[in-house]
This record gives C-alpha cells, structure tokens and sequence, in this order.
C-alpha cells in the first residue's frame, strides 16, 4: 500500500472515529514516510467538532513534527482567542519540544505578550526547561525590566 493512502486512511480515522480510535490513529499517519501530513493533522487540531482528546493529540503530535510551518501553526492556535484554553495550553507545550530558534522565539513571544496569564506561565516554564543562552538572555531581560 503506498503511505499517501495509508496516511489518508489514518487521518480519515483521526477525522471521524471515536475517541480512542481517533487518537491512536494519529502516530501512524505521522510515520508515513516522504508524505506532508502536517497540514491535515493542523485542520484535526483546530476542528472544533472533534473531541479535546484527540485534538490535543493533533496538538501534541504537530510539535514532534517541529517543522517551520507546523510549529506556525501550533503558534497560530496559542493565539487564537476564540480557541479552547486547555488546547492552547497544550500547543505551548507543543511548542516546548521543538528545538528550532524559532519555535524558541514563539514562546519568548508569548511569554511577553499572550493576554492570558497562564498561557504566558506555561511559556516561562517550558522555556526555563532549556539549556539556551537566547533563553537565559530573556529571562534576564524579564528579571532586570530591561
């Protein structure tokens, strides 16, 4: 069977089963090798009519992708007021296990300026969690009201 029609059938699943299907149906479709799925697991992540857990699951698998544009997304989701609390939260973590500059940036960004105490929390504890002098720089230049 190619992985292109793997991955659909597997996304399909994320897309419309039931919970538990749903969720484990996600890693498959992330394996599949030479196949760009990060676009559909984004629009699994966001789609509001599937259940937290397996958007959440969308959310946590979108960072191991940690490409540019999947961690846009997770970023685009952090900030998206009309979004649940609780999968916003767990694209910051998401954002926490890319080891990119830029998802690094992200969350400096949001620990700045998210509107949401607890969004801006989450991002200061993932972001203490690495050993980067970029980080230490922000944390200093939080401490010192630079």
């Amino acid at each position: 069977m190619p992985p292109e029609v793997a991955v659909d059938f597997f996304l399909g699943l994320a897309q419309s089963a039931r919970t538990s299907i749903a969720e484990d149906a996600i890693l498959p479709a992330i394996l599949a090798r030479d196949v760009v799925v990060w676009p559909r697991v984004l629009e699994i992540a966001r789609d509001d009519d599937r259940p937290e857990d397996v958007r959440e699951s969308a959310v946590f698998w979108l960072g191991q992708l940690a490409g540019d544009k999947a961690t846009e997304g997770l970023k685009s989701i952090v900030d998206d007021d009309d979004e649940d609390m609780e999968i916003r939260e767990a694209a910051v973590f998401a954002l926490s296990q890319g080891s990119s500059r830029k998802s690094a940036g992200y969350l400096m960004e949001i620990a700045r300026s998210n509107r949401h105490p607890e969004i801006r929390r989450n991002a200061m504890f993932w972001l203490a969690q690495r050993d980067d002098p970029e980080v230490l720089d922000f944390f200093e230049e939080i401490l010192l009201g630079d």
